[in-house]
């Protein structure tokens, strides 16, 4: 039974012949193909907007069916669909097109709208202002993404319930990859500025943190690490 059932579904997704069975109730099959068919476009185009936008929507359905084929969604949730396109599309269009890039920012910014929700631990900001920097952790509200694209660092996160992206320089980016590592503040800064250009004002932490308050990007503060060590 579960050959004849991945049968069916290979035929359906156009990768083999139908079994015997089937091939005489064509019409029916071409129904369940042209529903799946449809469907991967329309799956594809929730997450991938300015992919859509870029391709159109006869190139862009043409992506959705062939990648449907290559990777079937494998969860009953649609929106879980569509982590390997750039992948995908690095190896079909290569990453001189800019598709891959155009995916990648698209999926970054669909899995920070289906992020778990954080709110600011305000009392917790009171650390940076009585603990050394060596001693201090901050922790991103889970909606933060940063992408490493062709032409730069590309910050994504959630402005209330849509995602926003914006390109930031090398010290941002390196501050961000830092942060996101697992490393003290005291560690976060000095990458920032190894990455700099040798003036003070290329990465103010001042300046981030009222960024990170008003476009909360920072959960809390704290004084231990995100992932502590095991004691020997």
């Amino acid at each position: 039974m579960k050959a004849e059932q991945q049968a069916f579904v290979d035929a359906v997704l156009g990768r083999s012949e139908p079994p015997s069975r089937l091939r005489k109730p064509a019409r029916g099959l071409a129904v369940y193909r042209n529903n799946a068919q449809a469907l991967s476009a329309q799956a594809l185009a929730v997450a991938f907007e300015r992919l859509h936008a870029e391709l159109g929507d006869t190139a862009f359905a043409a992506l959705a069916w062939t990648y449907w084929r290559h990777e079937p969604p494998s969860d009953g949730d649609l929106g879980q669909w569509g982590a390997g396109l750039s992948g995908f599309l690095v190896a079909r269009a290569g990453e001189a097109s800019g598709l891959p890039d155009l995916a990648r920012l698209d999926w970054a910014v669909h899995e920070a709208e289906r992020a778990a929700d954080a709110v600011l631990d305000a009392e917790s900001l009171q650390r940076l202002s009585d603990t050394p920097a060596d001693a201090l952790w901050l922790t991103l509200r889970p909606a933060l993404r940063l992408l490493h694209q062709s032409g730069g660092a590309v910050l994504v996160w959630r402005a209330g319930w849509r995602g926003a992206w914006r390109s930031i320089a090398a010290p941002e980016a390196a501050f961000f990859a830092a942060v996101l590592d697992g490393a003290c503040l005291a560690e976060a800064l000095t990458a920032a500025q190894a990455r700099g250009s040798g003036v003070s004002a290329d990465f103010d932490f001042g300046t981030w943190l009222q960024a990170a308050l008003q476009n909360a990007w920072l959960q809390a503060v704290r004084t231990t690490p995100p992932n502590p060590k095991p004691t020997p």
